[in-house]
């Protein structure tokens, strides 16, 4: 799986991106900060070991694996999700009151779903009942625990979802339509970075004799 190793610093999952705005420059195709699949896993794990565990990992899962801004996912319901022609989807209103459906992968559906019935959450209550206050103290606790020292945020999830998922459909059309983009500059980020990430790892390969 592609990493963002090649252009990030070694410790604590710091992204040294700053050289790298000033090749791209300063306009919509500059690239965007973000953290590996596995890196956001380590984030779910540690917050899987705090008070109301289960909940939190499964914030952070929602945020990564559906690319929402936090706002789409404190307003969750049992009853925002759906299936729609066998596919899991989560029904979200998202800027400016537009409703859209985001696929949800199978796992995380089935977790959702299940966690929401052992909680006793009922089909109108949400999901995860905090402040964005609270959720952003989640994740950066959950940083801060692992030893990393960048700043780590509630958006910070959707951002790396979002480059997971160009890395492995290659579709930036479908990107933009599942976050929500009426203009394709931003989602044009995404593929910058996945682009900029590739390149440095087929070059990062090649070798000469001195």
């Amino acid at each position: 799986m592609v990493t963002s190793v090649a252009i990030r610093e070694e410790t604590n999952l710091k992204l040294n991106i700053s050289p790298l705005r000033k090749i791209y420059g300063s306009n919509g195709s500059r690239p965007v900060s973000f953290i590996t699949e596995d890196e956001v896993y380590q984030l779910a794990d540690q917050a899987k070991a705090m008070r109301d565990g289960e909940r939190n990992e499964l914030l952070i899962l929602t945020l990564f694996q559906c690319c929402l801004r936090i706002s789409e996912a404190l307003q969750l319901t049992p009853r925002h999700k759906k299936a729609v022609e066998g596919i899991q989807v989560l029904a979200i209103i998202g800027k400016g009151n537009k409703p859209r459906l985001v696929s949800c992968p199978d796992k995380l559906s089935y977790h959702l779903g299940d966690y929401a019935q052992r909680a006793g959450i009922q089909t109108n209550d949400r999901l995860f009942p905090i402040t964005r206050q609270r959720a952003w103290q989640i994740i950066r606790e959950c940083a801060s625990k692992l030893g990393i020292e960048r700043r780590v945020y509630c958006h910070l999830m959707r951002h790396s979802g979002a480059v997971s998922r160009l890395m492995k459909t290659g579709n930036i059309k479908s990107l933009q339509m599942h976050l929500g983009h009426a203009d394709n500059k931003m989602t044009q980020r995404y593929l910058t970075t996945m682009q900029m990430v590739q390149s440095l790892e087929v070059e990062g390969k090649v070798q000469f004799d001195r």
